[in-house]
């Protein structure tokens, strides 16, 4: 399977994830990391004046991070651009995605290790780059795998069982055993307050993008703003 390109946005000048610790991440050697550092400049202020005063301090912070993903196993590149502070993050952390053409962004203001993964899935349309991104992993460092689907009656909930046992079915031809994945089927009320309470009891979230030109879901965003788990949103 080829390797896949994770772009982790980095937004100064108080960039949320540095410092790392190298003892939470683990198990990234089929990944290629992107670390794009973008300085929210102030108002009347050029990015040239910006790039000229903040440019050392930034690539220092960018390199030291980079370091870490590379012990880590993953290869590591990082970009560093200054543009306007008014931009809406989300906003920014799409376009950004586009910019790179990356095969996942990785949203995070903290990461441990990438053992306990939730997959909360709607429907199946992401199904496959969902399974080519998780079966990058190495699959002795994960706990554990969840597949989770919330519906919201009792109608739902055998072909909900289906797919994510369609799913498991494919993570189970790779190197996945019955061990590593569980599958959950809730009936909630409420899907977004549902798996935003699930995604706290993991350290990392991964879903698909959105129809349209949105980097983030609806119940995406609800879960960021909700939670400090990172979510990893597989691009199409």
């Amino acid at each position: 399977m080829s390797r896949q390109t994770v772009l982790l946005p980095v937004i100064f000048p108080d960039p949320a994830l540095h410092p790392l610790s190298d003892s939470s991440i683990t198990g990234l050697e089929n990944f290629d990391i992107v670390l794009f550092g973008y300085w929210k400049i102030p108002e009347n202020t050029s990015p040239e004046t910006a790039r000229e005063s903040h440019e050392t301090e930034a690539e220092a912070v960018l390199y030291e991070m980079a370091a870490t993903f590379s012990r880590a196993g993953a290869s590591t590149d990082i970009q560093l651009h200054f543009g306007p502070g008014s931009e809406d993050d989300r906003e920014l952390q799409r376009r950004i995605s586009e910019e790179t053409d990356c095969d996942v962004v990785l949203i995070a203001d903290e990461l441990t290790a990438f053992n306990n993964i939730l997959v909360p899935m709607r429907d199946d349309r992401h199904r496959r780059q969902i399974v080519d991104f998780v079966s990058l992993f190495d699959v002795e460092d994960i706990f554990v795998l969840e597949l989770y689907h919330a519906t919201a009656d009792e109608d739902g909930i055998e072909s909900a069982e289906q797919m994510l046992a369609s799913v498991e079915e494919t993570l189970r031809d790779g190197e996945f055993t019955e061990a590593d994945i569980e599958t959950t089927v809730e009936i909630a009320d409420d899907a977004k307050a549902a798996i935003t309470e699930k995604a706290r009891g993991h350290n990392i979230v991964v879903t698909g993008q959105p129809a349209g030109d949105r980097l983030f879901s609806p119940i995406c965003e609800f879960v960021d703003e909700q939670t400090s788990t990172p979510i990893a949103v597989v691009r199409d």
